[in-house]
């Protein structure tokens, strides 16, 4: 089973995302969490390019994007789903279609670039971390280093936002409220 977890940046994905591999382990199963630029060792260098302050065409870091999510899949998530194991994404389908629909693509095409990159498997459910923009950028100031995703500001994220809001509405989509506790968001 392949779970996404989603939202604006600040909203605790990574801290739900672990929360909840360890609470499936503690059930019995196996499971791990990916990340689309991280758990590849590609992905890791296509991630330098992506969030360094290089000037590119936003058509380029699509493209870049959807080569790190093809190459997650292929490489580590079909396998770790023939293994029997739960595959939580730190991120997924949605930060991808809300990062580059807010930066003027269009959903469509988004849809269909996406279905070419990974054409079999998709999330079985995908939950939506909503929380305000204002304390997600009060909680980003937390973090020891900031990429240039980190700092789109707030009129991007209040545009992201009301995407992820959007695509929430889908069936395999249930929003949690993010401005909870840690244990109570889990």
């Amino acid at each position: 089973m392949i779970i996404e977890i989603e939202g604006i940046d600040g909203v605790g994905k990574t801290t739900q995302a672990t929360l909840l591999k360890k609470f499936l382990e503690e059930k019995g199963f196996c499971a791990i969490v990916v990340k689309d630029l991280e758990s590849t060792e590609l992905g890791l260098k296509v991630r330098e390019l992506l969030i360094s302050n290089i000037p590119r065409a936003k058509s380029v870091e699509l493209f870049g994007f959807l080569f790190c999510k093809a190459l997650l899949f292929s490489e580590v998530i079909e396998k770790a789903l023939d293994q029997g194991s739960w595959v939580i994404c730190d991120r997924g389908f949605g930060s991808l279609i809300s990062y580059f629909e807010a930066n003027g693509f269009e959903r469509n095409q988004i849809q269909d670039m996406l279905n070419i990159a990974v054409p079999e498997l998709k999330p079985s459910y995908t939950f939506f971390l909503e929380l305000s923009v204002k304390e997600a950028m009060r909680r980003n100031l937390t973090k020891s280093s900031f990429s240039k995703f980190d700092n789109m500001g707030a009129a991007f994220f209040i545009k992201q936002a009301a995407i992820y809001r959007k695509l929430s509405e889908q069936k395999n989509w249930c929003t949690i409220d993010a401005a909870k506790s840690v244990i109570e968001t889990h």
